[in-house]
């Protein structure tokens, strides 16, 4: 038989733990695997190298050694006061860590921080004598709760906090004015609500441990609706949302999601996963239950029960999901995982080199937070999955960090608070910066997300062969006549070692914007060209410039996405720093492509495009291809006749990263480059190396 948590537990979770999973013992953050996202490994998400010692580090703005261990910490949206509850009281600290005030509040537990619920003008505390209520200003006490005849009766489990009211749960509802803790009214069922009631349009939704469903009128408490499932097993009801037409109920008996009419709670549908979660596994937003599974997150429709669209991530779901916009952010063990809530389709992965499950704290300010039980806070591009920065700490942390805007809140298990920002300067993606150049490249553009354009790649672009049959379905996207070539983009004539070499805008048969490169007649034979851009187009990583269409005839030709200039163009109008940054953007794509197998083997400042503020590297096995030439003096065709970029396992990648310092040598300062050690690229054994010293050298 399954056995329950016991109420004060999942209480706890609710306020901040991590999902509890089916469990009877206290919630740890090891126990909250709501379920899953699935077959993407984390083996294809993005090369964080989160412990790489010149990784950004988020910088302390400010930090409190408290009472007591695993502190709570609340942060006030109204007005940005951060809350820390410990085993003996309350503190108030302003955004800069200034202590306001404090008050001794004890626990009902001593081995747990009072509960603290920011409110509207006032924070209250739940404590061994009830409930407290503080004037957020000064920490004056406006009124204390504690049950019938003044009492005191223990815990008081506060439910949720409007600007009126605060709504308390035990065995029943209670509604107390939220000005003085007078009781409005109560309403108690045959059986305990299950954890917390929801509040929604005036109304409040709460179930019961045995299958009642009640809607309530938040002004008097009167009962406007009952739904009676006690026959189903029955149900363990928890309220897990409410939209404009359904409420939605998640029973933790069974692990099966239930939804209610709104208006009359007749039952309109039952959606039963493969989770026996306890606690609701997901949230309700936008018409859509986001709802972890095992190793998926599926999206369900309240509308009508179906499945919209699953995510199979390979790990279990840890904590639940946080969105932005159009996307979700999930947690697994061991990394962060971004999807469109329009089709469930992977944006990024990232991954934090820890098998500690990681949990999605928030986002803000286009910054996703989630944190790595007993490892580090990472905050990640919300729209690339790129490291921004990182925090270590020591001791496992029961509750989710606080996401501000432009700060971040962190208790660890041993009892300090931490006050975080963003670091000013970035050495590994630096992302916050937006000063544009005289040509009008912004540097923060550089390092800009670009999702919408990795999308359209992943969908548009195609493999090319020489086949007839191929060629014959094709030729609207293989003929050049069909290309409206426009002006020419680089001022070079030379790409990937190759002289008179044409890279025009253009558009394609479809009217879209693409590049299309032009090599001379004879420059590449068929075969050899055929297999170098196959392999090119193939190589779907981070920071390669995409390939769209290509062909032999009449000329040997590629259409790539669109490019506005070279590296080699830009460089004078670019700064130091920024050059070096473009530089290190350039060296992890081809870091990438090394752990994909492919080496690139003619890097040139010409070869580094940069297209819609993104760096991008173009031009991957041209020089293999080449007719009669290769780096060792051989041909560069297989037996087969095509020549392909160098893939094979024991390939070394030490000429690219050789070429890739000799570009830095030639566009940076050489004071830039060295120190009293020497130049700072020397010895580098990866591309990704190279990338960390170069941000290093111009670090502020």
């Amino acid at each position: 038989m399954k056995r329950s948590p016991t109420r004060r537990t999942f209480l706890a979770a609710a306020s901040g733990l991590a999902a509890v999973a089916g469990s009877g013992r206290a919630a740890s953050l090891d126990a909250a695997r709501p379920a899953g996202l699935g077959d993407v490994s984390l083996g294809n998400a993005i090369d964080a190298v989160p412990d790489h010692p010149l990784a950004p580090t988020a910088d302390v703005e400010w930090s409190v050694e408290t009472d007591g261990e695993r502190p709570l910490v609340r942060r006030s949206a109204a007005d940005e006061t951060i809350y820390v509850g410990t085993p003996t009281g309350v503190s108030a600290f302003a955004p800069d860590g200034t202590e306001r005030w404090r008050r001794s509040v004890a626990s009902v537990d001593s081995d747990w921080p009072v509960p603290v619920y920011p409110g509207d003008g006032a924070v209250y505390v739940e404590g061994k004598a009830g409930l407290r209520a503080f004037d957020a200003e000064d920490g004056d006490a406006k009124w204390h709760y504690s049950g019938d005849s003044g009492v005191a009766t223990g815990h008081v489990d506060v439910s949720l906090v409007t600007p009126e009211t605060v709504f308390l749960s035990e065995n029943g509802v209670t509604a107390l004015a939220a000005a003085d803790g007078e009781e409005r009214w109560r309403f108690e069922p045959d059986d305990p609500f299950w954890v917390r009631p929801k509040f929604d349009g005036g109304t409040v939704f709460a179930g019961t441990i045995r299958g009642h469903l009640y809607a309530l009128d938040a002004a008097d408490g009167s009962l406007r609706w009952h739904a009676d499932r006690s026959a189903d097993g029955p149900p363990r009801f928890l309220v897990a949302g409410v939209t404009d037409e359904t409420v939605l109920a998640w029973d933790g008996e069974a692990g099966e999601l239930y939804g209610f009419d709104r208006d009359d709670g007749a039952l309109a549908w039952r959606f039963d996963p493969t989770t026996d979660s306890t606690g609701f596994p997901g949230v309700v937003l936008d018409r859509t239950a986001y709802l972890g599974d095992g190793r998926l997150v599926r999206a369900i429709s309240t509308d009508g029960g179906t499945e919209r669209w699953r995510y199979d991530a390979g790990e279990n779901v840890v904590g639940w999901p946080r969105f932005d916009g159009r996307a979700g952010y999930f947690g697994t063990a061991g990394g962060v995982h971004a999807v469109s809530t329009d089709d469930g389709t992977r944006r990024w992965t990232f991954s934090t080199g820890a098998d500690a499950p990681a949990y999605v704290a928030g986002v803000a300010d286009g910054t996703v937070v989630a944190a790595s039980e007993g490892d580090a806070v990472y905050g990640l591009d919300a729209e690339r999955g790129r490291l921004r920065w990182r925090f270590g700490y020591t001791g496992d942390p029961r509750w989710f960090p606080q996401v501000a805007e432009d700060a971040v809140y962190v208790a660890t298990g041993a009892g300090t608070v931490y006050g975080l920002s963003p670091p000013d300067s970035t050495p590994l993606y630096d992302a916050y910066r937006t000063v544009a150049s005289p040509l009008g490249l912004g540097v923060g553009g550089l390092f800009a997300a670009a999702v919408s354009v990795a999308a359209y790649r992943h969908r548009e672009r195609r493999r090319r062969t020489r086949d007839e049959a191929d060629a014959t379905d094709e030729t609207a996207d293989r003929s050049l006549a069909d290309y409206d070539l426009g002006e020419a983009v680089a001022e070079s004539d030379s790409v990937a070692g190759f002289d008179r070499t044409a890279v025009l805008t253009a558009r394609n048969p479809a009217d879209e914007p693409v590049a299309v490169m032009r090599f001379e007649a004879d420059a590449l034979p068929d075969a050899a060209f055929a297999g170098a851009v196959e392999t090119w187009a193939d190589l779907d990583v981070r920071g390669v410039l995409a390939v769209r269409a290509w062909d032999s005839d009449p000329v040997p030709w590629v259409a790539t996405d669109p490019v506005d200039a070279t590296l080699a163009d830009r460089a004078a109008d670019l700064s130091t720093p920024d050059l070096a940054h473009a530089l290190a953007d350039a060296a992890e794509a081809v870091h990438r492509a090394h752990r994909a197998g492919v080496l690139h083997g003619a890097l040139s400042a010409e070869t580094v495009w940069l297209a819609d503020g993104e760096v991008r590297v173009g031009g991957w096995g041209l020089a293999a291809a080449r007719r009669g030439e290769s780096g060792d003096g051989e041909t560069g065709a297989s037996e087969s006749g095509a020549g392909e970029p160098e893939n094979s396992a024991g390939a070394s990648p030490e000429p690219d990263v050789s070429r890739l310092a000799e570009i830095a040598d030639e566009l940076l300062p050489d004071d830039v480059l060295t120190d009293d050690s020497g130049n700072l690229l020397d010895g580098r054994d990866s591309a990704l190396e190279l990338a960390d010293a170069l941000r290093w050298a111009v670090r502020e």
